[in-house]
């Protein structure tokens, strides 16, 4: 990729990370006609911005959280050919840094982890028989103190990925535990969404009365060789919870 000049500003109240991100994102577009290769490692880019680790390691993964780059493992960091042109969080996993990145004060409790037998519901989409186990993950995340959405995720990934609570809880993300681990990265995501009346189990772990509006959402994950690998259930409470998007003509 092209070397730039551009660098970082220590006295802009712009955090480093973002400040990376976004120098980084000029550069990849402007590399968008050239042949794909790795960009800089994390090494390469510690020294080039004279920063530490930390600051490089949330723009790389930012950036492949919001799909300007991916992963191999083994061999490097890769330039997206088509650039995404969408909000920040809108992404698979990316719910509870992008309402911290809002100024919301935001928590994520781990309900339940752990390699089960998926109702037939899950089986029936993912192809599974039914002795197949997957790996499921219950995850309450919380705005204010007070319940926001109730996440149910089944991933059929290898059976010697095996998150604790507390590896969730501390990374926001299972997709980027499995990225790192495993170098399987998710490529997108095929939503579905609707209203409906909470069920008893949904109504005591949001906080609401059986039968109080919800926001329900389902989505199948797919890798990035087009791999149906995970099925995800969303209960959102439905009085906290606003719908916003812009339609470009």
């Amino acid at each position: 990729m092209t070397k730039y000049a551009r660098t970082i500003d220590r006295n802009s109240s712009v955090p480093l990370y973002k400040q990376i991100k976004e120098i980084l994102i000029e550069e990849l577009r402007a590399a968008s006609n050239e042949p794909v290769r790795p960009i800089s490692t994390e090494e390469e880019l510690v020294r080039r911005f004279h920063v530490s680790r930390a600051p490089v390691r949330q723009a790389l993964k930012d950036l492949a959280n919001e799909g300007y780059v991916y992963r191999e493992r083994a061999k490097g960091t890769f330039p997206v050919r088509d650039l995404p042109i969408r909000p920040p969080g809108l992404q698979l996993g990316g719910l509870v840094g992008y309402l911290r990145e809002q100024g919301l004060e935001t928590d994520s409790q781990v309900l339940d982890v752990g390699r089960v037998q998926p109702p037939e519901n899950v089986r029936s989409v993912l192809g599974l028989n039914q002795q197949d186990k997957v790996l499921k993950v219950s995850r309450l995340i919380f705005v204010q103190e007070k319940p926001l959405v109730w996440t149910q995720t089944y991933l059929n990934v290898p059976e010697d990925f095996e998150p604790s609570a507390r590896e969730l809880e501390e990374s926001e993300s299972v997709f980027l535990l499995l990225e790192r681990s495993h170098g399987i990265s998710l490529s997108r995501g095929e939503h579905q969404i609707w209203a409906t009346g909470a069920a008893v189990k949904e109504a005591q772990t949001l906080r609401v009365d059986a039968g109080d509006p919800i926001l329900m959402g389902e989505t199948k994950m797919y890798t990035r060789d087009d791999h149906l690998i995970g099925w995800r259930k969303a209960a959102h409470r439905a009085d906290d919870y606003k719908y916003s998007f812009t339609v470009h003509r």
